[in-house]
C-alpha cells in the first residue's frame, strides 16, 4: 500500500480533480468501473474504523443498483451479489499485483456471464443508422459484463488503493499521467493537504 505523501500540493492536481458523481446520495461511485464500485460497497468508516456493508440487505442492494443505473435485482440476486463482490475483490488484489485473473474468483464471474444475453438494435442518429448493443438481463449480468470487457484491456499499474492508509477504497486510474493517489480529492486528498499544511505550519512556528 502506498502511503507516502507528495512533496507539494500541486503534484497531485492534474489527475486529482474532483470528479462529478463521486457520490450518489451518499454512496461512493468512484472506482472508475462498475465492478470496482461493487468492491467499494464495503468501506471502512467511523472511529474506531469498522467495515460497513452498503448492500447488507436486499433493499440496500436494490438501492445500490438503482443508483448505479443497472436496473432492479431479482429475488436471488442479493445473495449472489455478495459472492460476486468477493470474487471481484479477490481479482482486484491479484490483478493489481500484476497477476493473471484466474481461479475460483474468475469461475464465479464466468458463471454469471453464462446467463448473459446481448441483443442488437438499429437506432437512427444524425449520421444515419447505427447498431446499439442491448443487455437483456439484470444487475448481476451488467456487473459481469463490465468486468469481462475490462479484463480484456487493462493496465495493472492503474489498479490502485487510496493512498490514505485509513481508507479502504480502490479504483482504476484513468488519468493520462496515471498519478491519481486518492479515492477522491473531496475526502482523502483534501485531508492529506490539510495534514501537510499543519505539519509545515508546526515546523515554521
Amino acid at each position: 500500500m502506498t502511503t507516502a505523501a507528495a512533496s507539494t500540493a500541486t503534484t497531485d492536481e492534474p489527475d486529482e480533480k474532483p470528479a462529478r458523481g463521486d457520490f450518489r446520495d451518499g454512496v461512493p461511485f468512484l472506482g472508475g468501473r462498475l465492478w470496482i464500485d461493487l468492491v467499494n460497497t464495503r468501506p471502512v468508516l467511523g472511529s474506531p474504523p469498522e467495515p460497513v456493508d452498503l448492500i447488507a440487505t436486499p433493499a440496500d442492494f436494490a438501492r445500490w443498483t438503482a443508483l448505479a443505473g443497472i436496473g432492479t435485482p431479482g429475488e436471488a440476486d442479493h445473495a449472489r451479489s455478495h459472492k460476486l463482490r468477493a470474487a471481484f475483490d479477490t481479482l482486484f488484489e491479484t490483478m493489481s499485483a500484476g497477476g493473471p485473473p484466474e481461479g475460483a474468483a474468475l469461475d464465479t464471474v464466468e458463471r454469471s456471464l453464462a446467463d448473459v444475453r446481448l441483443g442488437l438494435d438499429l437506432v437512427h442518429s444524425e449520421d444515419g443508422l447505427k447498431v446499439v448493443e442491448r443487455l437483456d438481463g439484470g444487475p448481476l449480468d451488467a456487473l459481469a459484463v463490465d468486468f469481462a470487457r475490462f479484463v480484456c484491456d487493462y493496465e495493472a499499474p492503474r489498479l490502485k488503493r487510496c493512498a490514505n492508509p485509513a481508507c479502504s477504497m480502490v479504483f482504476y486510474d484513468q488519468g493520462k499521467n496515471n498519478r491519481r493517489r486518492w479515492c477522491t480529492m473531496s475526502l482523502c486528498g483534501n485531508r492529506d493537504k490539510v495534514a501537510r499544511f499543519r505539519s509545515r505550519h508546526g515546523r515554521d512556528g
